[in-house]
């Protein structure tokens, strides 16, 4: 009987639902591995953690872009953070976005950050609706000249799973049957 359900818990695990994923999210390999860019593109390390430091300077408002490929699954939940430094001022209005298959999560400009400024480091969460793929993109552009080139720092990409998974669900359901049988023979047990 042990065996038996040792078997059928093993069989439900293995059909564990996993997360899509994201290679080098975390740019840990201190490159761009897995990674498309284009233009002028590095990684770099703050002492806490290695980001992606993307620049604007392929001219008048043509994006330096960093973009990878993810397979998703519905309920995937894609994470990362994006920090924006204006090296220019108004009204040469640089910006910077990062987005999943056109959809902004996060977006900044001089004139949201001012003159030279900086936004804040900001941490987005988003939740995939179906699955596929998407195209996760992180882009940079010098607006109206091609001087000052602002800057775009993206880090730890993540995804995780946001629905339990089958396997859990399975062994939480088996571990309640085993008590019952365990209970019932024990009773049964005392009967005699």
């Amino acid at each position: 009987m042990k065996t038996k359900m040792l078997a059928v818990m093993l069989a439900f695990a293995t059909n564990a639902a996993l997360a899509g994923s994201i290679t080098n999210g975390d740019f840990a390999t201190g490159d761009l591995t897995g990674w498309s860019a284009n233009g002028p593109v590095s990684v770099g390390n703050n002492g806490s953690y290695n980001y992606a430091s993307l620049y604007a300077g392929l001219g008048p408002n043509i994006y330096t872009t960093l973009s990878q490929t993810l397979h998703l699954d519905a309920g995937d939940v894609l994470t990362g953070n994006a920090q924006f430094f204006a090296h220019d001022y108004l009204p040469y209005n640089d910006d910077a976005f990062v987005s999943i298959n056109g959809f902004n999560l996060f977006a900044s400009d001089v004139a949201a950050v001012g003159d030279y400024g900086t936004s804040m480091l900001t941490s987005f969460s988003w939740v995939a609706t179906t699955t596929g793929d998407y195209v996760l993109t992180a882009g940079v552009e010098n607006y109206g000249d091609n001087i000052n080139s602002s800057e775009l720092q993206v880090s730890n990409f993540a995804v995780a799973s946001n629905v339990p998974e089958p396997a859990s669900i399975a062994l939480l359901g088996l571990g309640l049957a085993a008590v019952g049988v365990i209970r019932r023979k024990a009773a049964n047990d005392n009967k005699s």
